[in-house]
């Protein structure tokens, strides 16, 4: 049969008090309260690792550019030693290619002329010259090898030939010398 109580609600009896109720009440609230403190401290700490991660890209953004303008400084770096020992070389160059010059022209006889000069990087020269007869190449090529920065001096052709010299014409011996330069030490 059914148990109802049709007795108003001053007079009913009250009910017990169920300690297995509170119990599992206090249970369900703790553990919802846990979920909570667990759900909310890890967002928290999702929020804390993102910010991190944003920060630790923007520094690696910010050290690429430092690694790239590093790498651009050295290629820069090693274009500049390439310059500079091209630099060096034809300084170097240039001191020869004047001291030969220098010695060159200090032996040249007033009565030749030169049309064309070579010099090559293993200390060797070549030049064709003018001259009015073949007395003055032997006296040339003398005076070269009296020269001490001169050595094995050769004649290699000698050609006569007729220019025009306001209206008469004159006899000119065409001829080329090769030998090697002998760079005196600087101290």
């Amino acid at each position: 049969m059914a148990n109802i109580n049709l007795l108003p609600v001053e007079y009913r009896e009250k009910e017990k008090f169920n300690l297995r109720r509170v119990l599992i009440i206090l249970f369900v609230l703790i553990l919802a309260f846990s979920y909570a403190y667990l759900y909310f401290s890890l967002e928290l700490q999702i929020d804390y690792k993102e910010q991190q991660l944003t920060t630790m890209k923007s520094e690696l953004a910010s050290i690429e550019k430092i690694i790239k303008e590093v790498q651009n400084l050295e290629k820069d770096k090693k274009m500049i030693e390439e310059r500079i020992v091209v630099i060096q070389g034809l300084i170097d160059n240039q001191s020869r290619l004047s001291r030969i010059l220098g010695e060159f022209s200090a032996s040249i006889l007033d009565e030749v002329w030169v049309d064309n000069f070579n010099s090559s990087a293993n200390q060797t020269f070549d030049f064709t010259a003018n001259t009015f007869n073949n007395y003055l190449i032997a006296k040339y090529m003398v005076a070269l090898k009296n020269e001490p920065t001169f050595d094995n001096i050769e004649l290699e052709y000698v050609k006569k030939t007729t220019i025009k010299e306001e209206d008469v014409d004159v006899d000119i011996v065409n001829f080329k010398l090769s030998g090697i330069f002998i760079p005196k030490r600087l101290e």
